[in-house]
């Protein structure tokens, strides 16, 4: 068994989605001494009212440099337009050759079925990826994996053509505060653009109060359904078929409410 330390690979589409799905395990994979990489695979430039492209570009990839400093993970931001992602082979490839050099021993993504295209075609492109990563004669100027990674695909809500399935749930309880940091860094985001989205708008003041209340919904509903009742809050994920064989016993020491394996 190797003794180096575990690598994480988050694959979003967009620079805020690893934080929002994933940001507790993470965080937990970092306390442990692991790696971790958040990959997004477009400049998020086209959420929000009034920055144009551009100018939202700079500010998301700032804002994402900052999150993955709190808990210094790796980042690399692609510069594919928001909106826009498409599953070709140019970015399969692409897609191919950053996981082979990050090697991973564990790769989360988003579900096949979800509202958004750019994450729709993240988690095409992950998949497309993802058995290839082994095969010599595909994109051969960086070394194959010899192992298979796991993939788990994150929570979401949508049913269609299939409902999300529960397979592992960690408790993320004593990283909700962790998180709200993490997303803070995302003020374009989580203070301007969700809230407008939303028909709401986040106070001047105490704004981080406000996020821990607001992105907590989602753990604390994620752990009213698949966690014990003594969790507060929780993240779940969902095991792809197409990875490698998911075990949390090889993982580093996280705090697991349930696992399917």
């Amino acid at each position: 068994m190797s003794t180096a330390p575990s690598r994480l690979l988050v694959v979003g589409a967009h620079p805020d989605d690893a934080e929002f799905h994933a940001g507790g395990l993470m965080t937990q994979w970092r306390a442990a001494g692991g790696h971790v990489k958040i990959l997004a695979l477009t400049d998020g430039s086209a959420g929000h009212q009034t920055h144009n492209r551009r100018d939202l570009a700079k500010i998301r990839r700032k804002e994402a440099l900052a999150a993955a400093a709190l808990i210094e993970a790796e980042i690399q931001v692609w510069e594919e337009r928001d909106g826009e992602l498409e599953a070709s082979l140019a970015l399969r490839r692409k897609l191919i050759r950053t996981i082979r050099e990050f090697t991973p021993d564990l790769i989360v993504t988003h579900r096949p079925a979800d509202y958004h295209p750019d994450h729709r075609a993240t988690a095409q492109l992950v998949q497309d990826a993802t058995y290839l990563l082994l095969v010599p004669n595909i994109e051969p100027e960086v070394q194959p994996l010899t192992k298979l990674p796991p993939v788990l695909l994150a929570a979401d809500r949508f049913t269609y053509p299939r409902a999300f399935r529960a397979d592992w749930i960690i408790d993320t309880t004593a990283e909700i505060d962790s998180v709200t940091q993490l997303l803070h860094c995302h003020a374009s985001q989580v203070y301007e653009w969700l809230p407008h989205t939303l028909g709401t708008r986040a106070p001047d003041s105490q704004r981080l109060d406000w996020l821990r209340n607001w992105y907590g919904q989602r753990p604390a509903a994620i752990a009213r359904r698949y966690a014990r009742s003594d969790v507060a809050f929780a993240e779940a994920f969902e095991i792809s078929e197409y990875g490698g064989v998911f075990d949390a016993a090889d993982l580093p020491p996280l705090r697991t409410v349930a696992s399917s394996q």
